[in-house]
């Protein structure tokens, strides 16, 4: 259960009970052979939208500042800075709606999984693959939401908090090594790179919130060829 934001400067903070966190996602892989359906949505609170990345990566830092994700996101030809993602427009909007009262301008941005085109024949017959691949890739970003929603109600500390990030980084790498040398292969090499970085420091729920963006940003963008 999404609680209310902490009126804590505008630090994001979510009261919930983390048990299991349920995604319906439809994935299939058409008759024809030219398309491969994995249906998922995701919502993000975003701060603000821009029409070009000099200006996004400005808000970005404005953004993590106050607790928020301050990933850019391009989408739909637009840059959004977002603050965080869910899987339900209710509590996307929930939050949207706290920090308004805080006179934080945002915005909820639906994002729909796109019509994977199989662009080659080496797509086509490796179209299971691909389809394990956004299936993992999901569960993954499942699981960095679920960390920075522990890290804000205290239930995960930092030695916990790491493992979780240890876990993700192991999922990625075992996709890496049955994509070696396809459309997944750089960014997966981008998420284990932000995986490491995450790893050094202190982690702050902003921070998996934004390695949650990193990876469901791979899921609506990639292009399966």
């Amino acid at each position: 259960m999404l609680g209310k934001l902490k009126p804590t400067g505008l630090v994001i903070s979510v009261v919930c009970i983390i048990a299991a966190t349920v995604i319906l996602c439809v994935s299939a892989i058409s008759c024809a052979g030219q398309k491969l359906v994995f249906d998922a949505e995701y919502y993000f609170v975003c701060y603000r939208l821009t029409d070009n990345a000099v200006s996004a990566s400005s808000l970005s830092d404005t953004v993590a500042s106050y607790g928020g994700a301050g990933y850019i996101l391009n989408y739909d030809n637009r840059y959004y800075v977002t603050v965080s993602c869910y899987y339900t427009e209710g509590d996307a909007q929930s939050v949207c709606d706290s920090l308004k009262k805080r006179e934080l301008d945002c915005i909820v941005l639906n994002a729909q999984t796109p019509d994977y085109r199989l662009k080659s024949r080496y797509a086509r017959s490796n179209a299971q693959l691909y389809l394990g691949n956004l299936n993992t890739l999901n569960s993954l970003s499942v699981l960095a939401y679920d960390c920075a929603n522990a890290l804000d109600t205290g239930k995960y500390d930092q030695s916990k908090a790491k493992s979780v990030v240890t876990s993700i980084e192991n999922g990625l790498n075992g996709l890496l090594k049955t994509n070696p040398s396809n459309c997944f292969t750089e960014v997966l090499i981008n998420l284990l790179a932000e995986c490491e970085d995450k790893e050094s420091g202190y982690l702050h729920s902003k921070d998996m919130r934004y390695l949650q963006i990193a990876i469901t940003d791979c899921i609506i963008s990639v292009q399966l060829f």
